[in-house]
């Protein structure tokens, strides 16, 4: 005969799986304004509590924490090319005055793209992103805007703290200064990346140095101090970040400020004058940690008579439009930042 009793040893597996996943994260109405993909992903993968993450990053030492971010670059390598191959971009590796660079070419540039250049700064907090892993939004721009994209493996944290990063972008900025004009070429990225867009650009105003037609800072950090709203009614509803308070205070304080310190304009973006800065693109969600970032990014280059869009999509976490790439908040995102390129470069 057939037994029919339930098996109690699954039966347990299932219950403590289901107790502790309700320990470890954050439960949250999804929300209803978003695209059935992004509902999805939300309900696959809901934000660690906050307290959990905190623990978590608090006892990591540095050395621990790099580890994962080397494993999480290893696996994130493969899916760039797995990306690039699905959304038919070619990448090659090239060096430019002793930067590691890769430029990502569409299988079709868009005539109106056809001088232009899109400089792609990646994110990962300063210390992830390293070499074929930072492609991940090169490939999504070059494949959506359908323009030529040159992506900058600059150096990072902890080994190579600020202004490190900043002297790689400036030095393939002014290679770049030889060949074509500052108007053509745009300059942008997520979270680190739009940070180090927006310190880059500091420095460049610093050097006298002919800025890019258009910048682009996607929820970008712009402060190494807690200093907007965000980071409090967001802490555990961000599913990316979390907390202020986990990863990014162990980057913002021990890791990446390095000699030039917290303070600056170069490392926190928003203590800068924002006069004469180019026209920029900004985005951010309201699930998203660094929200307020964005925001005060946005009225700091209005206040200075900067002409500056703002896109803000509902119940997105931190970089959700590239983790979610499929999906139509994903491709409307790119489309906005395509019309926004089209206007603004020469």
């Amino acid at each position: 005969m057939k037994n029919n009793k339930p098996n109690k040893t699954n039966w347990f597996k299932a219950v403590s799986e289901k107790a502790l996943r309700k320990l470890i994260f954050t439960s949250l109405p999804l929300p209803e304004g978003v695209s059935d993909e992004m509902r999805e992903s939300l309900r696959k993968s809901p934000p660690m509590r906050a307290t959990i993450h905190k623990l978590i990053c608090k006892f990591m030492s540095i050395s621990k924490l790099m580890e994962r971010a080397e494993e999480m670059d290893r696996l994130k390598a493969r899916s760039v090319e797995e990306t690039a191959a699905t959304l038919s971009v070619s990448i090659e590796q090239d060096s430019i005055d002793g930067v590691n660079v890769y430029w990502l070419t569409p299988e079709t540039i868009d005539p109106q793209h056809e001088d232009h250049l899109f400089i792609n700064l990646h994110g990962g907090g300063y210390i992830m992103g390293a070499g074929m892993a930072g492609n991940d939004e090169a490939v999504l721009i070059a494949a959506r805007a359908k323009v030529k994209v040159l992506a900058v493996d600059y150096r990072m944290a902890p080994d190579h703290p600020a202004p490190a990063g900043l002297d790689d972008v400036t030095a393939v900025w002014k290679y770049l200064l030889k060949s074509r004009s500052a108007g053509s070429m745009a300059m942008g990225g997520t979270s680190a990346g739009g940070g180090l867009t927006l310190g880059s650009i500091h420095k460049f105003k610093d050097m006298g140095l002919e800025l890019p037609g258009a910048i682009y800072a996607g929820t970008p950090g712009g402060d190494c101090h807690r200093t907007g709203d965000s980071y409090c009614i967001n802490e555990g509803i961000d599913r990316m970040l979390v907390s202020r308070d986990g990863i990014l205070r162990r980057i913002c304080e021990e890791m990446y400020p390095g000699e030039l310190g917290a303070e600056h304009r170069y490392v926190s973006p928003l203590r800068g004058d924002f006069e004469n800065f180019p026209p920029g693109c900004l985005i951010s969600g309201t699930r998203d940690i660094l929200l307020s970032d964005t925001v005060m990014v946005h009225r700091k280059l209005r206040r200075a008579g900067v002409d500056a869009d703002l896109h803000i999509y509902e119940g997105l976490s931190h970089a959700d439009y590239m983790e979610v790439w499929d999906s139509p908040e994903s491709r409307e995102h790119y489309a906005e930042l395509n019309a926004f390129l089209l206007k603004h470069l020469q």
